[in-house]
């Protein structure tokens, strides 16, 4: 299916001035938020086909980098869905 790439990079604090309710903890982590950057797959019907974000945080002290990496493909619009949550070993509160 042919799709339509939008991208861009935005900052971890503009991100949550514009968007009520978005939280990266990133105080009570004691990081700093850095950029994120991100591409959005918009197939012919205006539905997204696939999301992809990198999003990096930075110890205030110098310390290091932490990388996040989301990968979402969307398919099968208004088809039923079941959820399996992840092994408890692949899931973590920490950055």
């Amino acid at each position: 299916m042919k799709t339509t790439l939008h991208s861009g990079t935005v900052t971890v604090t503009k991100l949550s001035e514009r968007q009520a309710g978005i939280s990266f903890d990133t105080e009570e982590k004691g990081v700093h938020g850095g950029p994120i950057t991100w591409k959005l797959w918009v197939g012919p019907d205006d539905l997204p086909r696939r999301f992809h974000a990198i999003m990096r945080f930075t110890h205030p002290e110098g310390g290091d980098t932490y990388t996040m990496t989301m990968n979402i493909i969307y398919r099968d619009w208004g088809k039923p869905v079941k959820i399996t949550a992840p092994p408890k070993h692949l899931i973590t509160d920490d950055l």
